[in-house]
């Protein structure tokens, strides 16, 4: 419109000027500095208590979480957990020191509760504390081998670039465009990236590596990409194919179905750098493959891979850029992202309009299952039918042609031609049958947005990952999705295994890979990230206190400070602390919360999080705010290391640790300027004179105490 007018009104000129956007709006390009994931928070789903799970207190043991109690204590009331103990004991703990319980895990099975007064349980913590240095160390080897590396440097060309990533179909998630950022800083920083992107089934991860591949190319190197299965290969190459077809780059495929001629000219063309992005399953690992200038190889559905063929990619170029994707990282990944051995991106937002898949436990019923594919074939959908067995599969069909005489269907399994697989695949693909009956070959990566209806025969005999994975292939678009995982007989199947179909059962959410694998670690041991076996250690004391002992012996040995982390200062100011009901009615958020809030060790974060509340729920409650002052309290007390503070009509008691008072002298000359409001005290005690009758000003006062102790 002003390009228009302005020709219009000027059409004597013999120069026409024309301004783009540019010239009216100033353009400005946010840089996204994305915060590193706190270690807890890629186990902050997992984490998260009901009642009856094991816990773990850091200085009792292994107990049962017995619930959330409301009751008075010396009048004055209070929140808190309880705890039951070996012989029925109980302990009670006041909210705002749950930073000292943890989860012991998800596996309990055979778990013995400690009893309350014996040393046995500091004992075995001493012990594991003590075979956890040696893994540290490790960690630490590792990372400082990786530190020396340098990588190659990917600079696209930025108008190209930003052409690619605008011909993306649908709107980018705040996560995805989080994670492509992170990619951009790694393969522009001189390291060798070896990121990992964990992101639900259907959430977007292949438009990152997409985005990540376009980078390269662009910057002049040759790319990678592996999968599992042969499916999944042709899929990903229709799909970049389609995506990179505005631009010359050239990709192709390889794998046991092209012809021996074929595979002649694309190894030449690798050599010769004629082809950008090779696409493969394991026939890129074969030695006869070299490139001429590969720069990023992505590894896709990273479980599926063992660690020797992982280590094969490595040598293709030590110093190599590596992207992995997966839904559920295997044990030995998820721990070398917590430990930063590897950087992990976390995909959490959902598509717009997805909706979690239905997931029923189920006995087989001829009647059930007939009705569950005529549901799905009536809203003009498509079935996955899977099994664990080849021979699983001839018992399907013969089951299929007595119930639905009439069914379109296709098989397809490990045994049959590549040429029969493909036939069959395109046919349902095509909507030509209604029902592809088949093994766990779907389970990787395959994307039919018409199919919302899964069968799983004898799903016990799936690891818990691969059944996630499975149910995953489902639930592609705004459809509601189902997943049926059905069983002969409950009676014969082990307790682990059973347990393993709760947990794929109850998932209410979407996003739940992560949990999925934080469950997989614990109920299959962590494997050897650094040569030592670590499960039995992660049994003793319970995988998140394992987690911040390792992560605290790190700290020890970077810093060569010895850190003290394991203890919480105990603060008694009479106050009542509780969340009302009516502010937040539902229990189990309550208990999150209280957790959330006690873990909190700096003052900004405890700001944020009340001004959270406040937009969220409202004006917090004078109860509620009563935790936030005794927070942060103990967040100055701890920096001091003052263990105890008691609250009298007279003032406080502050009781320092005997083992590390630390600025003994400055404590010393605050008494003697200051006798009249200060006093030193047997047992490392200082005694703070304050008899203020307002509560907000006598803790105002006692805050500023310990920020004068503190400096």
């Amino acid at each position: 419109e002003i390009k228009s007018s302005f020709i219009l009104k000027n059409r004597k000129l013999k120069e026409v000027i024309f301004f783009s956007d540019e010239d009216f709006f100033v353009r400005t390009v946010k840089k996204n500095i994305a915060k590193k994931h706190k270690e807890e928070n890629l186990i902050e789903d997992y984490s998260n208590l009901k009642y009856g799970d094991y816990i773990v207190h850091s200085d009792h043991g292994i107990g049962k979480y017995n619930g959330l109690i409301h009751k008075k204590f010396n009048d004055v009331p209070q929140d808190f957990i309880e705890i039951i103990y070996f012989g029925n004991d109980k302990l009670l703990i006041p909210v705002e020191n749950l930073n000292v319980i943890s989860k012991y895990g998800q596996s309990e099975l055979n778990v013995t509760l400690d009893k309350l007064g014996l040393q046995n349980w500091q004992q075995r913590k001493a012990t594991v504390k003590k075979r956890i240095r040696d893994i540290a160390s490790g960690l630490l080897k590792v990372a400082a081998e990786r530190e020396l590396k340098s990588g190659d440097l990917m600079s696209p060309n930025l108008l190209e670039y930003e052409k690619f990533s605008s011909q993306f179909e649908f709107t980018e998630t705040s996560d995805q465009i989080k994670s492509i950022r992170q990619i951009e800083d790694d393969l522009s920083s001189g390291k060798p990236m070896d990121r990992l992107i964990c992101g639900d089934v259907g959430f977007g991860k292949t438009e990152i590596a997409m985005r990540a591949a376009f980078i390269a190319v662009s910057s002049g190197f040759q790319v990678a990409i592996i999968c599992p299965k042969l499916l999944l290969v042709n899929q990903h190459a229709e799909t970049f194919k389609k995506r990179f077809d505005n631009f010359s780059y050239v990709i192709e495929k390889i794998s046991r179905l092209e012809s021996i001629k074929k595979k002649k000219q694309i190894k030449e063309d690798i050599r010769d750098g004629a082809i950008d992005i090779l696409i493969g399953t394991h026939a890129i690992f074969s030695g006869d493959i070299a490139f001429k200038n590969i720069g990023l190889i992505i590894i896709d559905e990273e479980q599926s891979f063992g660690v020797e063929q992982k280590e094969k990619l490595k040598k293709i170029k030590p110093n190599c850029h590596i992207l992995t994707l997966t839904a559920t990282p295997i044990p030995r990944t998820l721990q070398s992202s917590i430990f930063q051995l590897k950087n992990i991106s976390l995909i959490k937002t959902p598509p717009l309009s997805r909706l979690n898949i239905k997931t029923y436990l189920m006995r087989y019923d001829k009647s059930q299952i007939r009705k569950i594919i005529q549901n799905e074939i009536e809203r003009k959908g498509q079935i996955f039918y899977v099994a664990p067995r080849i021979n699983d599969l001839k018992s399907i069909e013969k089951k299929l042609n007595k119930i639905m005489p009439e069914l379109r269907y296709d098989v397809i399994h490990g045994q049959l031609l590549n040429k029969q697989v493909e036939e069959s695949y395109d046919r349902f693909f095509n909507k030509k049958s209604d029902l592809l009956i088949s093994t766990a070959m779907i389970e990787s990566g395959l994307d039919i947005s018409n199919v919302n209806t899964i069968i799983i025969e004898k799903p016990y005999l799936f690891g818990l990952a691969q059944l996630y994975q499975l149910r995953g292939r489902v639930g592609r678009s705004s459809l509601q999705a189902y997943a049926y995982l059905i069983m002969d007989d409950f009676k014969n199947i082990n307790e682990n295994s059973l347990r393993k179909l709760k947990i794929i059962s109850k998932i209410n959410k979407l996003g739940a890979g992560l949990s999925i694998a934080t469950s997989d670690l614990d109920l299959r041991g962590g494997g050897n990230i650094v040569g030592s076996e670590q499960s039995g250690h992660i049994k003793e004391v319970g995988i998140e206190l394992y987690y911040k002992m390792l992560k605290e012996a790190v700290g020890e040995l970077k810093s060569t400070t010895k850190f003290d982390e394991d203890w919480s200062p105990i603060i008694k100011l009479g106050f009542p602390i509780s969340i009302p009901e009516n502010y937040i009615c539902d229990l189990d958020l309550r208990l999150n919360l209280y957790r959330k809030i006690s873990n909190i060790n700096n003052t900004n974060e405890l700001n944020e999080m009340l001004n959270n509340l406040k937009d969220r729920f409202g004006e917090v409650p004078f109860s509620f705010k009563n935790l936030f002052h005794i927070i942060e309290i103990k967040i100055l007390a701890k920096k001091i290391f003052i263990k105890k503070i008691d609250n009298s009509n007279k003032g406080f008691v502050l009781e320092f640790k005997t083992d590390n008072i630390r600025n003994v002298e400055k404590i010393i000359k605050l008494v003697e300027k200051n006798p009249k409001f200060l006093k030193l005290m047997p047992e490392s005690k200082l005694f703070y004179i304050n008899s203020k009758l307002n509560d907000f000003e006598r803790i105002t006062d006692l805050k500023n105490l310990l920020l004068i102790l503190s400096k």
